[in-house]
């Protein structure tokens, strides 16, 4: 058996390197901490620079870019139903003002006289 190749383990090393921080990425995804996320791939695509990556690693980079994909819409999707049901809460809000003879000012303080 012949030595390993120092340029082929340091090939490899920054492709399993790269693999690590997307397999990061996604638990980050998973967790809600997109500033992780954005670290993750910005360190990511700085390794892939200067990496070739193999084909077979390169189909589960994408698979695991896929399911972090997924996590952000579904992320997107819960903070659009949170902004909806704020929107519905405030109109809301505002019916019950406006029926009681309270009026909102533009900044959103209720001016009541005594």
């Amino acid at each position: 058996m012949s030595a390993a190749n120092p340029l082929t383990t340091i090939l490899l090393n920054d492709s399993h390197s790269i693999e690590l921080l997307t397999t990061q990425a996604l638990e980050a995804a998973l967790n809600g901490d997109w500033d992780r996320v954005d670290a993750c791939y910005g360190a990511r695509g700085i390794g892939l620079a200067n990496c070739v990556i193999e084909r077979v690693a390169a189909q589960r980079l994408l698979a695991l870019d896929e399911q972090v994909r997924t996590a952000i819409l579904v992320a997107q999707a819960g903070i659009a139903g949170l902004l909806a049901e704020a929107a519905q809460a405030r109109r809301r809000r505002a019916r019950l003002r406006e029926s009681a003879g309270q009026f909102e000012t533009e900044n959103g303080t209720i001016h009541c006289e005594a």
